[in-house]
């Protein structure tokens, strides 16, 4: 079990319900927050799912799951990937938990058997986006943006979501030009920028 080499994280039985399964995980390990920005994550998605005309299911699952590496430390993220033979970069090296999508992603695989290509991608990239992302990736990262898990209305939520009306990648652009104009980017993460570029070609 991909849990095993942690005895800090206390895991649930499982049963055939997924929500419940990860409100079990998140609540067990302290992590209320967390499950409270996954749900609004999901409501979310599911909103940008209908609109866009996007497989509700794996709008849903791919959202439920996105942060769930969060029972984790930063640390036995950076362990784990270099463990594993992950190819990091730069931003991951220096701030690990820019890991959690991809340890989200390994983790919807191996523990809640999740094989669905398009899930996996969309976890694995919902923080940074990819270059060439689908339309699945650009439904995650968005719905993870307009449903933050800090105080507040986020500073973009108006501009983006006036851009959402447009197409996902209008959206994905606004925001991505207002984290890299405003100087809140911790560091440039390579698919970050792969992103970014794929976006200004795109004429949007």
């Amino acid at each position: 079990m991909f849990f095993d080499a942690y005895d800090y994280i206390d895991v649930p039985r499982q049963t055939d319900n997924l929500e419940a399964d990860v409100k079990a995980l998140f609540l067990k390990n302290q992590k209320e927050k967390t499950f409270t920005h996954v749900m609004n994550v999901s409501k979310t998605n599911l909103r940008i799912a209908e609109q866009f005309d996007l497989h509700a299911e794996i709008c849903q699952i791919s959202a439920l799951l996105h942060d769930i590496s969060a029972v984790m430390t930063p640390a036995d993220m950076l362990a784990y990937a270099e463990t594993h033979g992950f190819t990091l970069c730069e931003a991951e090296c220096k701030y690990p938990f820019l890991l959690h999508q991809r340890l989200s992603a390994k983790i919807a695989e191996d523990y809640f058997a999740i094989t669905d290509k398009r899930v996996l991608s969309a976890i694995s990239c919902h923080t940074t986006l990819k270059d060439m992302p689908s339309k699945y990736d650009m439904a995650l990262f968005l719905a993870d943006k307009l449903s933050w898990d800090q105080d507040g209305t986020p500073p973009f939520y108006a501009e983006v979501s006036e851009a959402l009306q447009v197409s996902l990648e209008k959206a994905c652009h606004v925001y991505m030009t207002y984290i890299n104009r405003s100087g809140t980017l911790l560091f440039p993460h390579t698919n970050w920028e792969l992103a970014f570029e794929w976006l200004n070609h795109r004429n949007i």
